[in-house]
C-alpha cells in the first residue's frame, strides 16, 4: 500500500514530535527519581551537607527538549500565529494548539524551578531550634515531565485534525449551452455540430 505525500508528511511530523516529547518526559522523570531527598541530607557542624545529584542537569535537558518540541510544532503549523493564518486550521486544531502551548509553558516553568530548587543548598533553624535543610518537594519534576509529554501529544493531535488541502479539478467540465432551440446552428454549432449529408439525386422530370 503506497502512502500519499500528505500522509508521509503527517507520519514524519508525528514521529519526530513523539520522539522529542518522550525525551522530554523521560529526562523529567529521571530528574524526579534522582532529586535530592530529605533523607539523603545530613547536618554537620550546623550546615546542611548535600549529596551529588544529576537532577539539575536532567531538569534543564527536559526543559530544553520541551522548548525544541514547541518550536518544531509551531514551525510545522506555519509559525506562532498559524491559528490566524493557516487556511487549513479547524476549530478543534486551534483549540488543541493553544492547549499544547499552555502545557509546554507550564512544563518548562516547573522543570526549571525544580532544577533550581534541587541545586539550592542551605537551611534554617525553626522555632524549636532544629535545623531544616532545603530540598525540592516531590512531584514537581514529575508534573513537568507529564505536561511536557502532554504538550507533544496535543501538538500531534492538533496537526492531525488540520483540514486536508482542497484539491483543484484538473479537468473542468465542458459547458453545454442550454435551450439551443433558438440558436442558429450555422453561427453557433455548439459542442456537437450537425452532420452533413450529400444532396440527394432525383431523376429528371419528364
Amino acid at each position: 500500500m503506497h502512502l500519499t505525500k500528505m500522509e508521509n508528511k503527517v507520519l514524519g511530523f508525528c514521529a519526530i514530535a513523539a520522539v522529542l516529547g518522550v525525551i522530554s518526559a523521560a529526562t523529567g522523570f529521571a530528574g524526579e527519581a534522582t532529586r535530592v531527598k530529605a533523607s539523603e541530607v545530613f547536618i554537620y557542624d550546623d550546615s546542611c551537607v548535600y549529596p551529588s545529584s544529576p537532577a539539575l542537569a536532567l531538569g534543564i535537558v527536559s526543559a530544553v527538549f520541551t522548548i525544541i518540541t514547541r518550536i518544531y510544532t509551531s514551525v510545522s503549523f506555519g509559525g506562532a500565529g498559524c491559528c490566524r493564518t493557516d487556511p487549513n486550521s479547524t476549530p478543534i486544531s486551534k483549540l488543541l494548539f493553544v492547549l499544547s502551548w499552555v502545557a509546554s509553558v507550564i512544563a518548562v516553568v516547573l522543570l526549571l524551578t525544580a532544577a533550581g530548587l534541587n541545586n539550592r543548598q542551605g537551611g534554617e533553624v525553626d522555632a524549636y531550634g532544629y535545623m531544616t535543610c532545603y530540598v525540592v518537594k516531590p512531584g514537581i519534576f514529575a508534573a513537568g515531565a507529564i505536561l511536557a509529554l502532554l504538550s507533544a501529544v496535543l501538538g500531534i493531535a492538533a496537526y492531525i485534525t488540520l483540514a486536508p488541502p482542497s484539491q483543484t479539478n484538473t479537468y473542468p467540465a465542458a459547458a453545454i449551452p442550454m435551450g439551443t432551440a433558438n440558436v442558429d446552428p450555422e453561427k453557433n454549432p455548439g459542442p456537437f455540430p450537425p452532420q452533413q449529408y450529400p444532396p440527394q439525386q432525383y431523376p429528371p422530370q419528364q
